[in-house]
């Protein structure tokens, strides 16, 4: 993958990739998302994940250490990135175009912060259920 981008002008998040579901918010974020994100959506060196069951008891899929549904990438006033995750969409996202598919599962995303140089600060930690945020020093991302 060439990591190409298209501009979308109508969020916060400007950008997305074009072969991922991968949104950032200002070109900064480019170099980043090349250092921790392969051609496939793999994460890089991954830090691993805090041990949280909030999370994995609503956990219905398996889950895969890549972008498999979308990532969102946001610049740091301090010059650091945050990493947003979703490792499972909500029910919505199997529906088909008939409406059948449709599951109870809860969106869960996991954060991360990335330094300037593309390395992971901590492990991954629970940012949302649902429309339930636990990550509130980021509520406005």
């Amino acid at each position: 993958m060439s990591y190409g981008y298209v501009s979308l002008q109508s969020s916060f998040y400007d950008f997305r990739l074009k072969d991922m579901d991968v949104f950032f918010s200002d070109m900064k974020c480019l170099d980043i998302i090349k250092a921790v994100l392969d051609e496939n959506g793999n994460i890089k060196n991954f830090p691993g994940i805090t041990e949280d069951e909030r999370w994995q008891n609503k956990m219905n899929v398996r889950l895969f250490y890549d972008v498999r549904y979308e990532a969102c990438f946001i610049s740091l006033d301090d010059g650091t990135f945050l990493m947003k995750w979703i490792v499972q969409p909500n029910g919505w996202y199997w529906v088909d175009e008939d409406g059948f598919g449709f599951s109870g599962d809860s969106q869960i995303t996991l954060y991360c912060i990335i330094d300037e140089n593309g390395n992971f600060t901590k492990k991954f930690e629970l940012y949302s259920i649902d429309n339930t945020l636990y990550a509130d020093e980021y509520a406005e991302m």
